[in-house]
């Protein structure tokens, strides 16, 4: 396990979510100091307490461990499906279209 990649992710989700170390903390249960030491991997967290920060940064315990995973397709297509979760049907096919387009212009540039 790469704790500085945990805590560098832990860190980016808390401040995507404009949440201090003390907001963070009081909802997971456990002192500011303690998640200051997580994000500079100084402490190893607990399961339990990793599985905290994740609900309360509503992100996947996934996200935050990432570069761990030995099969990343799984968190990139979670991450496609969270982006467009409130997509109606005609919104996630625009989508879906575009993503096709991105994938052939990438492939395009790949080629030259």
């Amino acid at each position: 396990m790469d704790y500085i990649v945990l805590g560098n992710n832990i860190r980016k989700y808390r401040t995507s979510a404009k949440m201090t170390q003390e907001q963070l903390a009081e909802i997971v249960g456990c002192s500011d100091k303690h998640i200051g030491q997580v994000e500079n991997a100084k402490n190893v967290p607990s399961l339990v307490l990793v599985v905290a920060i994740a609900n309360a940064l509503n992100v996947g315990v996934d996200q935050l461990v990432y570069a761990n995973l030995a099969h990343r397709t799984n968190y990139f297509l979670q991450e496609l499906v969270s982006h467009i979760e409130g997509f109606d049907d005609k919104d996630k096919l625009t989508a879906l279209s575009m993503v096709k387009a991105l994938v052939t212009i990438l492939q395009e540039y790949k080629r030259n």
